[in-house]
């Protein structure tokens, strides 16, 4: 993790994407008036939704700093059928956490999927060169809700009516 000079008085909240030219470093988890502090995607604390961009398989992409020392990523909860090779670019999905889908992450540095049964990850090397840190960019990406067709008001849909539902009662013999 790092701390950042920017934060809620330059419009940075949580869960902003953190960005070098290179791909993604992390995300901001904590924001103060004047500073925020960044979780990286090799910190092993860090998880995010991501797809492999050739198959747009995706999965979850989890820092593994902490927990093998090595400053690299793995990709979790890819379908049993995904077999990604390596060299095939990591990016972001635009699930959940409100990035723009496509920012890069890495590459895929080895795939053991299908060759060993207690291996259920992908091995992922990030694009940024997280030695040599000095500018970073804060995405302050906000998506905007799309109207549903049909609908000219969300004011009817607003309120709250509670259902009346059957209510179960056992019966002894």
């Amino acid at each position: 993790t790092f701390t950042i000079n920017k934060g809620k008085k330059d419009g940075v909240d949580t869960q902003m994407a953190v960005i070098t030219s290179e791909g993604l470093v992390g995300y901001t988890y904590e924001v103060f008036d004047t500073t925020s502090k960044v979780i990286t995607i090799i910190d092993d604390q860090a998880s995010l939704a991501a797809l492999i961009e050739s198959s747009r398989d995706q999965g979850a992409v989890k820092g593994t700093l902490g927990s093998t020392g090595e400053p690299l990523c793995r990709m979790y909860y890819l379908p049993d059928d995904s077999l990604p090779r390596p060299g095939d670019q990591v990016v972001t999905s635009g699930v959940g956490f409100s990035f723009p889908k496509g920012i890069p992450i890495g590459t895929v540095r080895e795939s053991t999927r299908g060759m060993e049964g207690n291996k259920q990850y992908v091995v992922i090397e990030p694009q940024a060169d997280f030695q040599h840190l000095e500018y970073v960019i804060i995405l302050r990406y906000k998506p905007e809700a799309e109207a549903i067709e049909g609908r000219d008001s969300t004011a009817v849909y607003n309120e709250y009516v509670p259902l009346v539902t059957a209510r179960p009662y056992p019966t002894l013999k």
